[in-house]
């Protein structure tokens, strides 16, 4: 008898190692891609280590569960390692689970390993699979737009035959098309204004286009119609209508079945929006212009029903009628084509011509002091920080990670089974980094090289400090989103201006020694060369003076125990006393204007377009006493020979030390993220962005 007990007993702990599996699995889907699971049967299986990713094909998947039940549908996704059965009964589902949970799949050529299969009920799928809750600014749907006597009249006014054997059929392989009025041309996504068609739009469409211009979504009535037949499984590529060719307001009635239409935003968001039959999309503002359309090719869509199951909704025939208004080509140069919150905003070109003073700051205070103490900082710079390994060291094997802004590359090396690339501002750190072997490139925060949804993981450690305003902050948060994949992670270092929280000072505090850190109190006689602009800067107690190299004077007074950096420039008539010469309004969140409240420029003596504000040099290992400050590194100058000669060389670099809440307060700007974590480390706050 002990032997049928014994194999109860093992029986018992393989079922609770089974079931522990099968819980983590679903909480490493819910974290990675938002897909909520069920104890409840559904008729949606989530097969995980069942996908293209861990190299399972869809004819495995296929043969393994078809015997189970019938099957409406096997949806694979592109590097997911689950994948989604669809079976047309809640039965059939659920015997399919008990029979195949904990299913190990052999080794294959094509993958070296066994992979055991854990599934479970879905309740959520993932936003490209399931119609969004939102839609794309400008984009327009009404339901039930035409009855379904009128939808069989528009279907019957469409002759297929005729075009059967025409150049372009044959172009579209993967579906049938008909055009009128003008031959909408594929490979140019236009027209030839100059080759009309003999047919018109057929006079069936007259009264849907004149309800459709006196309800007053478009005020005038195309003149070109393209329709569409698409089979199950067909799809249309991801694309734009081009803007200079067409009006605003670009109709498309969908006839026939129903399909998903995926609309994704240059910054890498995207909306699933669900066309019934009989509806009218129209396409305006940002969803004309901006987001691109696509339909994703499948034979089936997940839809959730009224109770708010989901639901598999096969796809049929579906048949679109797309109307566009040509814009005359001899009218298109002088268009002024409307422009959104993207790259090319009214904000940003604003921001563009307003900041040059303050790039200049950030090149003479950043860029160039870097390039200058690049060996010594990174000399100073080789522990990496344990709380930013934790979280790299978290990164499944085989993510794409991008160290925007990173330095030495002390943390490229941390997890070797990612995929790893950098990048910094300063040429001689990306050297440095390459010298260690690191793949890095020198590129700006502001505008990073790399593809939109490309990298599973970035980083950027101690860069946005450096940045001179909020809006520029706030463009190099939005940079570190875009090139993420969607459920991708980001991490962000800032020095913090609370140098003590709870009573414990940071690290920065407690070392008052300068030991292969930033300087401490400044003494002796400096010569630091940046360039036409460098700086001679001699020191002797409490009275400071310096002389400029090039156009303007320059001196270092003293200001309440701490040194504040001046610029006597020639365009001020008198003594006017200021640090940086800035044309256009004072930026919020930017460099603080009332520090200059003793020190003005008269409108009489200055440009009326330039402010005048100054920034207080910080004394190490210090409390910060504003936000925007002159932070010296001193180090001793190359040219210093005599060993007892004690002289150094100090260079100043800029920060906008943040404040508690600042940074997630900035993050919650971002559109396309959520702050999933945050936390004060050393004196430096940080966040964890998840791109949605």
């Amino acid at each position: 008898m002990a032997a049928p007990m014994e194999e109860q007993e093992t029986s018992k702990k393989s079922r609770r190692k089974l079931l522990k599996k099968i819980l983590r699995s679903q909480q490493t889907v819910l974290k990675r891609d938002g897909i909520e699971t069920n104890n409840l049967c559904t008729k949606i299986l989530c097969v995980i280590n069942g996908g293209l990713d861990v190299g399972v094909s869809h004819d495995e998947i296929s043969t393994i569960f078809s015997s189970h039940g019938d099957m409406e549908d096997i949806v694979m996704l592109p590097r997911k390692p689950y994948c989604f059965v669809c079976f047309a009964r809640e039965h059939d589902a659920e015997v399919a689970m008990e029979k195949l949970n904990g299913t190990e799949l052999p080794p294959t050529d094509h993958r070296g390993n066994p992979v055991t299969l854990y599934i479970t009920y879905v309740s959520k799928v993932p936003q490209s699979l399931s119609p969004s809750n939102e839609f794309p600014p400008g984009l327009i749907l009404i339901p039930d737009f035409v009855t379904e006597d009128y939808a069989g009249r528009l279907l019957s006014a469409i002759i297929w035959e005729d075009s059967a054997n025409s150049a372009e059929q044959r172009s579209l392989k993967h579906r049938q098309v008909r055009h009128y009025g003008y031959e909408f041309k594929y490979g140019i996504n236009d027209v030839d204004i100059n080759d009309p068609l003999p047919n018109g739009i057929p006079p069936v469409c007259n009264d849907l286009l004149s309800d459709v211009k006196l309800k007053g979504i478009v005020n005038y009535i195309p003149d070109q119609l393209t329709v569409n037949k698409y089979e199950p499984g067909q799809g249309i590529p991801p694309h734009v209508d081009t803007p200079a060719a067409f009006e605003d307001g670009i109709m498309s009635l969908s006839l026939g079945s129903q399909v998903l239409m995926d609309f994704r935003h240059p910054d890498g968001r995207h909306l699933t929006v669900l066309l019934p039959p009989r509806s009218l999309m129209i396409m305006t503002g940002e969803s004309r212009y901006l987001w691109s359309h696509g339909i994703t090719p499948r034979k089936s869509d997940i839809v959730r029903m009224e109770s708010g199951n989901l639901n598999v909704v096969k796809r049929d025939v579906r048949i679109s009628f797309t109307f566009r208004k040509i814009i005359p080509p001899q009218e298109r140069l002088s268009r002024i084509l409307p422009t959104f919150n993207d790259k090319t905003s009214e904000s940003d070109r604003d921001l563009d011509q307003e900041v040059t003073d303050l790039e200049k700051l950030e090149k003479e205070h950043v860029h160039q002091v870097y390039e200058e103490i690049a060996d010594h900082f990174s000399g100073t710079r080789h522990t990496p920080w344990p709380r930013i390994v934790d979280f790299l060291n978290s990164q499944p094997p085989g993510a794409l990670m991008a160290d925007i802004g990173c330095g030495n590359g002390k943390y490229l090396g941390v997890n070797p089974s990612m995929y790893q690339i950098g990048s910094d501002r300063s040429s001689n750190l990306a050297t440095i980094c390459r010298d260690r072997q690191f793949q890095v490139f020198v590129g700006d925060v502001m505008t990073i090289p790399l593809k939109t949804s490309s990298m599973d993981v970035s980083i950027c450690i101690a860069v946005i400090h450096h940045l001179s305003n909020q809006e520029r902050r706030l463009k190099a948060i939005e940079e570190l989103v875009r090139i993420l994949r969607p459920g991708g992670k980001c991490l962000i270092y800032v020095w913090a201006m609370e140098q003590e929280v709870n009573k414990v000072k940071s690290k920065y505090l407690k070392e008052k020694k300068f030991e292969k850190s930033d300087s401490g109190s400044i003494s002796s006689t400096v010569d630091c060369t940046i360039n036409k602009n460098s700086v001679n800067v001699s020191m002797d107690g409490n009275i400071v003076k310096s002389d400029c190299m090039g156009d303007t004077d320059c001196s270092l007074i003293s200001a309440n125990g701490s040194e504040t950096w001046t610029e006597n420039d020639p365009k001020c008539n008198g003594d006017s006393e200021i640090n940086v010469v800035r044309k256009g309004p004072s930026y919020s969140g930017g460099i603080d204007s009332s520090l200059s409240d003793t020190s003005t420029c008269k409108e009489d003596d200055c440009s009326k377009e330039m402010s005048c504000i100054k920034l207080a040099v910080h004394k190490n290992r210090t409390e910060f006493r504003q936000q925007d400050l002159l932070v010296p590194w001193e180090r001793k100058s190359k040219s210093d020979s005599d060993k007892n000669n004690t002289s150094k060389c100090v260079f100043h670099r800029y920060y906008h030390v943040f404040m508690k809440g600042e940074l997630e307060a900035l993050c919650g700007k971002v559109r396309g993220c959520k702050v999933i974590g945050g936390y004060y480390d050393q004196g430096n706050w940080a966040v964890i962005l998840e791109k949605l």
